[in-house]
C-alpha cells in the first residue's frame, strides 16, 4: 500500500476516532440552523410572460401590401427595447410610488441613501429576462403573495404603456412630417391650378380634347357653307329673272360665314398656341394631384392609427397569486450548513492532530 493510501486511511481513522464530536457538532448545527430557518420569512414569486409585438401593427398598411405581409411578433431589437424599459428608472419609480415601497420594505425615506437601499432591495426581488423561446419573463418576489402578483401585472402594464408612448412619439413626428409635406404640396398644386386657369383664359381653351374636335367640325361645316354660297351666288348671277334681293341676301350670308371662318381661324391659332402649355399644366396637375391624394390618404391612415390603442406586447401569461413559496428552501439550508459544519470540523480535527503529532513550534521557528 502506497503512502497516499496510508495517509488517507489515517485521516479516515482519525475522523472515526473523533466521530462522536463530529456527530454532536453536526446535529447541533442542524438543529440550530433548522430553528433559525424557521424564523426566516416566506417569499412568494409571481411571474408573467409576454412577447414583444411588432411595430408593424402600429403602422397603417401601405397600398398594395397584403395583411399577411405584416409581422405580428417583434424581433430581437423589439425585445431588447422592452427589456431596457423594464429595467429603467421610470418603471422602478412607478413601483415605488404605486405600492409605497418605502413603507412596505420598512425603509425611512428621510435617512441617508434611503433610495439606494430601496433600489437594492427591489432589484433583489425583481427580475426580468428573456426565455429560450424569446418571450420575456417578469417575476416579483414578496412576503405578501397577493402584492407580488399585483406588482408583476402592474409592471407589465407599465412596460406596455411606456413602449406605446415611444411608438406614439414616433408616429406623431411622422404625422407632423406628412402634414407639412401635404401643406407644401397643396400650395404647389394650387399654383399649378392657377397657372392652368390663366392659360385657359389667355388662349381661350377650356377643354383640350372636346374643343379641338369642335374646332375641326366647325371648320369643315363653315368651309362647306362658304363653298355652297359661293356656288349659289354664282348661279344666281348667271340666272335670268332672279331678283337682286336674293343675290344680296346670299352675299350677306356668305360674308357672315367668312367672318365666322376668320374668327374660327384666329381661335384655332390661339388654341394651337396654348395647347402645349395647357396640356403640360393638365398633366402636372393630374400627376401632382394623384400624389397629393395618396399623401392625404396616408395621413388619414396615420392619424387613425395614432388615435387607436395598439398594444406593444402579446401577453402569454398573467401573474396569478402564487400558492407555494419560492424561498427559503429550508431543507437545502439545513443540509448545506450541516455539510459545511462537517467539513470545517473535519479540517479542525485534522489540523489539531497535526499540531499534536508534529513539533510545530520548532518548524515555525526554523521557517
Amino acid at each position: 500500500m502506497d503512502k497516499q493510501s496510508e495517509s488517507l486511511i489515517d485521516v479516515l481513522a482519525l475522523l472515526y476516532k473523533r466521530r462522536k464530536a463530529l456527530i454532536i457538532s453536526c446535529l447541533a448545527t442542524a438543529i440550530v440552523t433548522a430553528g433559525v430557518s424557521l424564523l426566516l420569512p416566506n417569499y412568494y414569486e409571481a411571474s408573467t410572460q409576454f412577447y414583444a409585438a411588432s411595430p408593424d401593427l402600429a403602422q397603417p398598411s401601405p397600398i398594395g401590401i397584403q395583411l399577411e405581409d405584416k409581422k405580428i411578433y417583434g424581433n430581437d431589437n423589439d425585445i431588447d427595447r422592452l427589456l431596457s424599459i423594464a429595467k429603467s428608472n421610470t418603471v422602478q419609480n412607478y413601483l415605488i410610488d404605486k405600492f409605497d415601497l418605502f413603507e412596505h420594505y420598512e425603509i425611512d425615506p428621510e435617512e441617508d441613501k434611503a433610495k439606494y437601499k430601496l433600489l437594492l432591495k427591489l432589484n433583489k426581488l425583481f427580475d426580468v429576462s428573456k426565455t429560450k423561446y424569446d418571450a420575456i419573463r417578469l417575476s416579483v418576489e414578496d412576503k405578501d403573495r397577493e402584492l407580488a402578483a399585483q406588482m408583476a401585472n402592474a409592471t407589465r402594464h407599465k412596460i406596455d404603456s411606456l413602449a406605446q408612448k415611444l411608438i406614439k412619439e414616433s408616429q406623431k413626428k411622422l404625422i407632423d412630417s406628412y402634414k407639412f409635406n401635404v401643406e407644401e404640396k397643396q400650395k404647389v398644386y394650387d399654383g399649378i391650378a392657377d397657372s392652368l386657369f390663366n392659360a385657359r383664359v389667355r388662349y381661350g381653351v377650356f377643354n383640350t380634347q372636346s374643343q379641338g374636335e369642335a374646332f375641326g367640325t366647325s371648320m369643315v361645316e363653315l368651309e362647306g357653307s362658304i363653298q355652297n354660297y359661293v356656288a349659289r351666288i354664282k348661279y344666281l348671277k348667271n340666272a335670268q329673272d332672279v331678283e337682286q334681293d336674293s343675290i344680296v341676301i346670299a352675299e350677306s350670308k356668305l360674308a357672315g360665314f367668312r367672318s365666322q371662318y376668320d374668327k374660327l381661324k384666329r381661335s384655332i391659332k390661339s388654341y394651337n398656341d396654348g395647347y402645349p402649355h395647357i396640356l403640360r399644366y393638365e398633366r402636372e396637375l393630374k400627376d401632382f394631384g394623384d400624389q397629393l391624394n395618396l399623401d392625404k390618404e396616408r395621413l388619414k391612415q396615420l392619424e387613425a392609427v395614432f388615435g387607436s390603442d395598439v398594444s406593444a406586447i402579446h401577453v402569454v401569461e398573467m401573474a396569478e397569486t402564487p400558492v407555494n413559496k419560492s424561498r427559503p428552501k429550508r431543507s437545502y439550508i439545513v443540509i448545506g450548513v450541516t455539510l459545511l459544519c462537517f467539513v470545517l470540523m473535519s479540517l479542525w480535527v485534522i489540523v489539531q492532530d497535526q499540531f499534536k503529532t508534529n513539533n510545530w513550534r520548532s518548524k515555525f521557528n526554523n521557517a
